[in-house]
């Protein structure tokens, strides 16, 4: 057989959504079995390509033609749908491979996510279809769909309603999770949002997760995608997917579970994932524009607001209610989520005056009062008001019950958007519920909660800045020094880790052009006055050793020691201490005393899922009350660690809080582009670096004043499975 060209993630998806025929090899007659599911619902929702049942035992199933083998087929199908147990699949696998079927979708359960065994099975799936040139969706997924074809090629029960014809709004969702992916494509469906391109992943042995978000981008009709993630095996691979998004402007919404350390344990056992420390998800969404669901409502609430299209100019909110309650509320959620609800002055007051009752409020939010009901023109005049108000980006009209009136208010409000040069957004709260669909079916973004409606509002903002400027480029800093072969202590054990004493730990960040406190090593007590002298009181003092990591827990630093006296007994007792502890390797540092009244920890540590990683936190006692760290994978850019800055709870003390020196912004994003290039060039020798205290001088500088290094053998690197 001639060697196939691979195809592109681009055209594996397209297959996927868009295959002119399909083959669904064990069909079933019975189609409320989960053989004859896909079949029937390619018939019930009306695919319009060719339809080939493979049943060796029948000449038709559920009234189609059947075959008894692909090789008997008339054509080779461009997607295959393997609804057989595992241990018939890699021979259908290479049936599709001589025929020239190129993508399959495995439905099977039995592989990796059972066990060794599984996992075997699977990679000998794998290695067939790899030999006869067939890419496949699954093993133990629920499949695919593309509803702009009607091509269900899948068999989960989400499909079994009489509720909605399957629409395509351009919403595309890729799950890791088949169950929660089947349910939250039948709640999309269910209210009016066209989530009409649907991946489950299952196992993942072949097509993945980021490929599938790759080959989306790469489609102009997706206008955004939403995904339920468990953990990623390809790190590469999925910060490429993220990159190329953010490059085309696509909006990528996720929901990752396994934020807790019980949750990333069962992630890891559903589906053989790796799912990493939930921090470093957090980092990484945030460098790629990545919208994070807390829940299923909001990952829907996102593909709601981001696949209208529309754009917002700014944050400022003019609110138009018939519930004054309402309003408050809604102005409350608007401070939680970073938008405005300005005050309107008293010329806009008095154009809004005019087109409402007497006692309506006028000022923002505007309550018009239940009139509405009675005369729906009222509620065209005034969201036409706030579409004209030169202070107002978004108009959200909050509306609730009035069953009656649905219709009517449901025109009004299609009329008002179709006229609006700015985005409309509404919420109806109890009623029939018909208005969400009914809006919906018109681009309108509508919410049955005026909180969850707030919250969309505030990410459609997010995404109109972010998709307003270019995508930021990777630092360009230059760096040339490497770790030096250091004779090092194992590390906690680990034979091949190695601890760089203080000194070499911060002469590796001294040779990348990071600031680091002025300091002199010495033998003993009299060589360290004699380097105090040199350096100038007041002094610090510490033990300096490759066999400790933390000196400090060990009474083993003295800080603003100043004389020859107070150096030479602190010597002496640092020594004794480190005689007493049995460390062999014993010698002194002693560095200028930076004055400072903040401190932040910088350092690097390997992430098992997406290898080196870059963590900048608020130090000193903070450390100790709170957690305040942000995290990103580099290379870093200048706007990564902007926000890693802005990203941090008690940024204040970094502004000059309370009396402290305010940080000098740009001296600090460049220490931080520095060591995030020294781990891009050393991050495959390194196990762990970090700098802490990285103290902000007087002049607002951070300087490097103590540093921890492992080291590991060069070229252990993250997995990529």
């Amino acid at each position: 057989m001639r060697p196939l060209t691979v195809l592109t993630p681009a055209e594996v998806v397209s297959r996927l959504l868009h295959a002119r025929s399909v083959a669904v090899v064990g069909a079933s007659d019975d189609g409320n079995k989960a053989s004859g599911r896909t079949l029937r619902y390619l018939l019930r929702y009306g695919y319009r390509g060719a339809i080939y049942p493979v049943n060796p035992r029948r000449e038709r199933v559920q009234g189609v033609q059947a075959y008894a083998s692909l090789a008997d087929l008339p054509e080779a199908p461009e997607l295959a749908v393997i609804v057989l147990p595992a241990s018939g699949v890699p021979e259908v696998l290479r049936q599709c491979g001589e025929i020239g079927t190129r993508v399959a979708i495995v439905f099977a359960s039995g592989f990796a996510e059972v066990g060794p065994a599984g996992a075997r099975a699977q990679e000998e799936l794998l290695a067939v279809a790899r030999e006869a040139g067939v890419r496949v969706l699954g093993p133990n997924c629920v499949g695919a769909v593309g509803a702009s074809a009607a091509l269900t090629a899948a068999f989960m029960t989400g499909l079994d309603q009489d509720r909605f014809e399957l629409k395509d709004d351009g919403v595309a969702f890729v799950t890791q999770s088949g169950a929660m992916g089947a349910f939250i494509l039948n709640m999309a469906q269910s209210t009016g949002l066209g989530l009409g391109r649907f991946f489950s992943t299952g196992n993942e042995a072949d097509i993945s997760l980021p490929e599938v978000i790759e080959g989306l981008v790469e489609d102009d009709s997706t206008r955004v995608i939403l995904g339920y993630v468990e953990g990623i095996r390809q790190a590469s691979s999925f910060r490429a997917a993220l990159k190329r998004a953010r490059d085309r402007q696509v909006p990528i919404c996720l929901m990752k579970v396994g934020r807790s350390a019980r949750g990333a344990t069962a992630a890891q056992s559903h589906t053989g994932s790796l799912a990493g420390q939930d921090v470093v998800y957090d980092g990484l969404f945030e460098q790629y524009g990545v919208f994070r669901a807390t829940d299923v409502d909001h990952l829907l609430d996102l593909g709601r607001i981001l696949a209208s299209g529309q754009r917002a100019c700014g944050p400022r909110v003019s609110i138009v209610t018939l519930s004054g309650g309402a309003g408050v509320l809604m102005t409350d959620a608007a401070d939680d989520f970073g938008l405005e609800v300005p005050r309107w002055d008293d010329e806009w007051a008095g154009r809004m005056a005019a087109v409402l009752p007497a006692f309506a409020s006028v000022r923002n939010p505007i309550d018009t009062t239940g009139v509405i009901a009675s005369d729906q023109q009222v509620l065209r005049d005034a969201i036409d008001v706030c579409v004209q108000h030169p202070g107002t980006d978004v108009v959200m009209v909050m509306l609730g019950n009035m069953e009656r009136e649905e219709d009517a208010l449901c025109r009004i409000l299609v009329e008002a958007a179709a006229t609006s040069t700015k985005p409309i957004v509404v919420v109806w709260v109890g009623g029939s519920g018909r208005p969400v669909e009914s809006l919906a079916a018109h681009g309108i973004a509508t919410f049955p909660e005026p909180v969850r409606a707030v919250r969309a509002v505030a990410a459609l903002v997010r995404w109109s800045a972010r998709s307003g400027g270019a995508a930021p480029q990777s630092s360009s800093l230059e760096g040339t020094a490497e770790i030096s072969a250091h004779g090092g202590a194992d590390a906690g054990g680990v034979s091949d880790l190695r601890i760089l004493d203080e000194v070499a730990a911060k002469k590796l960040l001294h040779d990348h052009g990071i600031a680091t406190v002025p300091e002199q090593e010495a033998q003993d007590p009299a060589e360290a006055v004699a380097a105090a002298g040199r350096i100038g009181y007041p002094v610090v003092l510490k033990l300096l050793s490759e066999e400790v990591a933390h000196k400090s827990d060990h009474g083993l630093v003295r800080v603003g020691l100043p004389d020859q006296e107070s150096v030479r007994r602190a010597a002496e007792q640092i020594l004794g201490i480190a005689d007493r502890m049995g460390v062999g390797d014993r010698r002194l540092v002693v560095q200028a005393l930076v004055p400072s009244n903040t401190e932040l920890i910088l350092g690097m540590r390997r992430d098992p899922v997406f290898g080196p990683v870059v963590a900048l936190g608020i130090g000193g006692v903070l450390t100790e009350l709170a957690s305040d760290v942000q995290v990103r994978v580099p290379p870093l850019t200048a706007a990564d660690v902007e926000s890693m800055v802005d990203g941090l709870r008690y940024r204040a003390v970094l502004e000059g809080a309370r009396g402290r020196t305010p940080v000098d912004r740009k001296a600090l994003t460049e220490t931080v582009l520095r060591f995030a290039q020294l781990v891009t060039e050393q991050g495959a020798r390194l196990d762990s670096l970090e700098i802490n205290p990285l103290l902000v001088d007087g002049d607002g500088r951070p300087v490097a004043v103590d540093a921890l290094a492992v080291c590991g053998v060069e070229g252990r690197d993250y997995a990529e499975v």
